[in-house]
Formats: C-alpha cells, sequence, structure tokens
C-alpha cells in the first residue's frame, strides 16, 4: 500500500506538471508562449548539454528531423498517433466514473472500470507514450517512466481511501478486477524480481531504478539502429551530406556538387569548417531547427497562403487568436500542397568536439557535440543555378537551446 499524504501529493503534481511542459514542449515551441517557456526550460536544457555526463539527455533518440525509409523507424514513428487515441480513451473512461460520483451509485463498475480498475491512468499511460515518441528527447523518456511510477502512487492512494469510504465493496471490486492490465503482469514481474525487498517502497525504488536503466540503454540502441538508416551520403570531399528526405545518392551528390561550382559558395566556405550538410527542400517546414533564416516560399505557396510571411515575421506577437487564425488556414488544405521544390536548399554545419575541434564526418551524430550552422546555399531546383548564398548565425530560432540533429 502506497499512502500519499500532503507532501507527496504536491510532489506528484509538480512532477506531472514537470513531465507535461517538458513533453509538449515541440508544441510549446510554435505558439506565442516559446520566449516565456524557454526562459525558464531553455537554462536547464543548456546546463545539461554542457555537461559531458549529461549532455546525452538532451539528444533525440528517434528522428524528428529527418525522415529515414526504414520499416521499422516508419514502424515506431506510426505509434505517435498513440498521444490522440489515449486522450480520446481517457476521456471516455472519465464519463462512467463521474456519472457514478454524482449519482451516488457506490463503486464504479461499469464500461472500462469493469475491465480495470484504473483505465484512465492507463489511458494517459498510453498517450505519454505516443507524445513521447513525437518529441523523443532521453530526458522524456526518464520523465515518462517517472510519471509511470507516479500514476501507481496516486492508483494505490486512490485505492486506499475508496477503502475507507466503502471498505466492503471496494474490496470485492479489488478481489475481482485487476488494477492496469487483465493478468496484472507488471504486478508479477515486480513480485518476481522485487517481492522479497522490504519495505516495500525500497522495491519499489529499485523497480524504477532499473526500469529507467533498461529504457535509456534501449534507447540508445534505438537510437544507433536510427542513425545508420538516415539517408545520407558521403561528398568526395569528404563532407557528410544528410538529406532530410530520401533521394538517391547520385541526386543528393548532384545538388552539392552545383553548389560547390560556384565561386561565391566556395570563397564563403573558406576557413568555415564545415563538416556536415543537410539537403531539404527550401520551404522544409523543420528548417527553423537548423538555422535562423527564413524558410524560401514559392510564389504559389504565398498565393495560397499570404499570411506565411507575416506570421514568420511576428511569430510571437497578436496572441492566441492570431496563432491559431494562421494555423487553422494553414492547415486546412494540408496534404493537398506538396513540398516545394522549387527551390533546393543546402545548410552548411560545424559539428566539433569538447575542445571546438570539427569531428570527422563519420562522427557528426555522436552525443555531446555542438554544432552550428555556417553557411546557407539555395538553388533552383531545375537547373541547380545558385540563388542565394547567406552566411548565417552560429544559432537556429531558439538560439542555442539543443534541438534535433537527425
Amino acid at each position: 500500500m502506497v499512502d500519499v499524504d500532503n507532501g507527496g501529493k504536491l510532489l506528484v503534481f509538480w512532477t506531472a506538471v514537470a513531465y507535461c511542459l517538458i513533453g509538449i514542449e515541440i508544441i510549446i515551441m510554435i505558439s506565442p508562449f516559446a520566449l516565456y517557456f524557454y526562459s525558464v526550460y531553455g537554462p536547464v536544457l543548456r546546463f545539461l548539454a554542457a555537461s559531458p555526463f549529461t549532455s546525452w539527455s538532451t539528444e533525440l533518440f528517434l528522428p524528428h528531423l529527418v525522415f529515414p525509409d526504414d520499416p521499422l523507424v516508419r514502424g515506431i514513428s506510426l505509434l505517435q498517433v498513440l498521444m490522440v487515441v489515449g486522450l480520446l480513451l481517457f476521456a471516455l473512461a472519465a464519463l462512467p466514473l463521474y456519472y457514478g460520483r454524482f449519482t451516488g451509485k457506490g463503486v464504479v463498475a461499469r464500461s472500462f472500470y469493469g475491465r480495470i480498475r484504473h483505465p484512465q491512468y492507463l489511458f494517459l499511460a498510453i498517450s505519454g507514450f505516443g507524445l513521447m515518441l513525437y518529441w523523443p528527447r532521453f530526458i522524456i523518456l526518464i520523465m515518462y517512466i517517472t510519471m509511470l511510477f507516479v500514476y501507481y502512487a496516486l492508483a494505490r492512494n486512490e485505492e486506499w481511501r475508496m477503502r475507507q469510504e466503502q471498505p466492503e465493496a471496494y474490496a470485492r471490486y479489488m478481489a475481482n478486477t485487476p488494477m492496469f492490465l487483465p493478468g496484472e503482469p507488471g504486478g508479477r514481474l515486480f513480485r518476481l524480481f522485487f517481492g522479497r525487498i522490504r519495505p516495500k517502497w525500497l522495491g519499489i525504488v529499485a523497480a524504477y531504478c532499473l526500469t529507467v536503466t533498461m529504457a535509456v540503454l534501449l534507447a540508445f540502441a534505438l537510437r544507433s539502429y536510427t542513425v545508420r538508416t538516415l539517408p545520407m551520403v558521403k561528398a568526395p570531399d569528404s563532407r557528410q551530406i544528410v538529406s532530410v528526405f530520401p533521394r538517391p545518392d547520385r541526386e543528393i551528390l548532384a545538388v552539392y556538387q552545383a553548389a560547390l561550382d560556384s565561386a561565391q559558395v566556395r570563397e564563403a566556405l573558406q576557413g568555415k569548417g564545415a563538416n556536415a550538410v543537410y539537403l531539404l527542400p527550401g520551404d522544409f517546414f523543420l528548417n527553423a531547427l537548423l538555422t535562423e533564416e527564413d524558410r524560401r516560399f514559392s510564389d504559389h505557396m504565398l498565393e495560397r497562403f499570404p499570411e506565411i510571411l507575416e506570421w514568420h515575421q511576428h511569430r510571437f506577437s497578436g496572441g492566441l487568436g492570431r496563432f491559431f487564425r494562421i494555423f487553422y488556414n494553414f492547415v486546412r488544405t494540408w496534404g493537398s500542397v506538396e513540398t516545394d521544390y522549387e527551390v533546393e536548399r543546402l545548410i552548411f554545419m560545424r559539428v566539433d568536439d569538447a575542445t571546438g575541434q570539427p569531428v570527422s564526418p563519420a562522427e557528426i551524430f555522436k552525443i555531446g557535440l555542438k554544432r552550428r550552422p555556417v553557411l546557407l546555399v539555395d538553388l533552383q531546383a531545375s537547373g541547380h543555378a545558385v540563388r542565394s548564398v547567406v552566411v548565417t548565425t552560429d544559432n537556429h530560432k531558439w538560439g542555442l537551446m539543443p534541438m534535433p540533429t537527425f
């Protein structure tokens, strides 16, 4: 039995708040609240990224910027839909619970509650799993597992209170209904590996530590596998070229060589130490993760969505009304607007180790490296004529915050 006192309830509450804020970082990034959020969360990320012992926690273990054509990676990515599915199930599970509360019918044992005792916590866990896959930082993985154990503590506390209110009825309900999953596999595993540890809370702490360790090791394995599946090719000059979308190597190399054929590009690259290059469409929606420079929209796109430029110039002004109006206008025809290949964009990056020296191209996705954009080159998709060459700042749109590298 785990009873949560008032201090424990506050700890549980703020743990839940922290997980939610960290988990929805990707959503906050595109909202007017981004500046305020990163004024608090940003220093934490920078602190973790600055140490070789904790820099891994700010990295992503699955792709977010690049789209590999690998069945395993794509299959895992499809599970992001669980974020929405879990929330819908959570809402459905609330109906019989609050109906029973308002009508005073005692222990709720209908609908989902006839199968398991805590369906709402289960569905929140499912939703959180989908959210973690959508923005898969290691730190979010750790917070997610922490939340699973917090849910267990909350569930036990609720059961303790119900047994005080309706001891006989709830005791019968507990005896006939599993806690989270039919067959209670979690409880069986706990009893098998930690059942002999006394007191019980010490066994729960041991289970938490082992679960976090195993999850992080699995995430590192997934990260290593993902890097091997990325659509990238080594250029003749040894730079590593990463294409955000799968494309034949010959196409990637053709665009890259067309850029290097320009004397302006070669001159701008002098002394930059660029050892990595990202290839993406000019209007790629995740461009801001790599550089501060704005996306290059086609004339056709601007005709359909004239508010795009205004939003990109004043993204943190206008309040929620303006933000959601622009967001609605943009997504209402999502799927009918293809990615713009009128412009090919190359973003040259310098990836350094802890001493400030460029790493070898084969090492650009190692943990704990510092990366910064040094040059942006836009080319015409047809003919590959250079349209612009821009010496970038060292930052992306969110300054120095650790962002996805693949």
